[in-house]
């Protein structure tokens, strides 16, 4: 099985042959990295582990003056293993592992009035987020942009539903602590 790195790299190639600087580029623009963890240097260790793989191959191809750069070509083995991937992902179920529910799980020692300083701070990026997110919504290119900017706005705006109801019990709770002291 490819991890989710492996296939957004293979689906950028196959969308078009590219350098490594290039795809690093179109994650970018895309805002990718707003939704998979993904840095530059991984973009480089990923391709080179996809082309020992035989799912890519590479050409050197020199411009002018500059060094030789490598461009990046999807195989037939690198489509069939698209295909597979995709498919897989697109029907399995899986366990949603966010940064804030081990924030909650480990906030025992922070008072109430910290944890929802911190949670108002994140709804904030949040509403910031859903904002830009609804940008990209707004005129989407195709189908695939369309979807992936619809499904992230389903999750923050439950997300934000969320934070702003646990900041009002932690308020509540708060208020009651001091009211008790």
């Amino acid at each position: 099985m490819l991890s989710n790195i492996e296939v957004i790299l293979l689906s950028i190639v196959n969308e078009k042959p590219s350098y490594a600087y290039e795809i690093d580029k179109i994650i970018d623009s895309r805002d990718m990295r707003k939704w998979v963890r993904i840095g530059v240097a991984s973009i480089y260790q990923v391709l080179k582990r996809l082309e020992e793989r035989e799912l890519v191959y590479s050409k050197r191809e020199k411009e002018g003056r500059m060094p030789d750069r490598k461009r990046y070509y999807i195989t037939e083995a690198g489509r069939m293993a698209l295909m597979e991937a995709s498919k897989k992902l697109l029907s399995s179920f899986e366990w949603l592992y966010f940064d804030l529910t081990v924030g909650l799980e480990t906030s025992d020692l922070l008072s109430p009035e910290e944890i929802a300083d911190c949670l108002k701070q994140r709804l904030a990026r949040g509403k910031a987020n859903l904002r830009r997110l609804r940008e990209i919504a707004s005129s989407p290119r195709d189908f695939k942009e369309s979807a992936v900017s619809r499904n992230l706005i389903f999750f923050r705006e439950a997300e934000e539903r969320f934070l702003q109801q646990i900041i009002k019990e932690l308020t509540t709770e708060a208020v009651c602590a001091n009211t008790r002291s």
